[in-house]
């Protein structure tokens, strides 16, 4: 059966949580700050009994003004992906989509198929931000020498498409370049990403995706859109959940911490 598990179309923060064969997506977009909508999108849909797709996409520039080419990109994945294409040829198509829609108009995208029976990602990238796999042996993001363009930019895209295994209990993060690069500081953004990613993994939280950004502290004051796509796969071995006061004890402690370092750089009142 096809069905979309996330539909997209709100005006406004939101967020959504699901289980696919045992896997727990989750999701969260939030506009930058006073706008009453951005210019992301992320959702999953199944295209069959094992394989859920996974999308994620940035327009260029934020708020209201991207809303609607942001909807017409996320349209154009969605309904290539539904024709049967794959990852790769799914951006190509949402390419040629972008080009013919404006020829000033980029967005950066990713798009993977989940085997959730297999325990594998196949996905293609389209100069979006590079996922984040939390494994039991550790974190990294998944990286390439060469990376592909955004969409927009040439008439004929071909990204490359790519695997990587995701083992009982591994963790995927998707996100778009609000989520990082929030400080104006990539690096530093992708640390705190690292660092909010794992300490959601140690707790084992429902509610991934919102946890993250609230680790991340991204709002209420984000200066772009941010939004937030996971992919929990299911341990071979059953895990009990932590009880949500847990990974919030660690949560405001980090925030009190936050809260004194920038005052030990305000300047003092007069």
């Amino acid at each position: 059966m096809i069905a979309q598990l996330t539909p997209f179309e709100s005006a406004e923060a939101a967020f959504s949580d699901t289980i696919f064969n045992g896997v727990r997506l989750s999701t969260r977009s939030t506009p930058a700050q006073y706008a009453a909508r951005g210019g992301d999108w992320c959702e999953t849909f199944v295209l069959s009994d094992d394989i859920v797709a996974l999308s994620i996409g940035d327009v260029c520039g934020h708020g209201a003004e991207a809303f609607p080419a942001m909807t017409a990109i996320r349209r154009a994945v969605r309904e290539a992906a539904f024709r049967g294409l794959d990852p790769a040829r799914t951006l190509a198509t949402a390419n040629r989509f972008v080009c013919d829609l404006d020829p000033d108009l980029h967005a950066t995208a990713f798009f993977a198929w989940l085997d959730t029976h297999r325990g594998v990602v196949t996905f293609a990238n389209s100069g979006h931000p590079p996922p984040l796999l939390v494994a039991p042996s550790g974190s990294r993001f998944l990286t390439y020498a060469v990376a592909d363009l955004p969409l927009g930019i040439e008439s004929v895209l071909a990204p490359e498409l790519r695997v990587a295994s995701m083992p009982g209990g591994s963790l995927l993060v998707l996100y778009t370049d609000g989520v990082t690069e929030h400080e104006r500081r990539p690096l530093r953004g992708e640390a705190q990403l690292r660092d909010a990613a794992d300490l959601a993994y140690k707790y084992s939280v429902s509610q991934v995706a919102s946890a993250i950004e609230a680790l991340m502290f991204l709002t209420p004051a984000n200066r772009d859109d941010a939004s937030i796509l996971t992919a929990w796969m299911p341990r071979q071995t059953g895990r009990i959940h932590a009880d949500r006061t847990s990974w919030y004890r660690d949560f405001h402690a980090r925030r009190d911490l936050s809260i004194a370092a920038a005052a030990a750089h305000r300047p003092a009142a007069l």
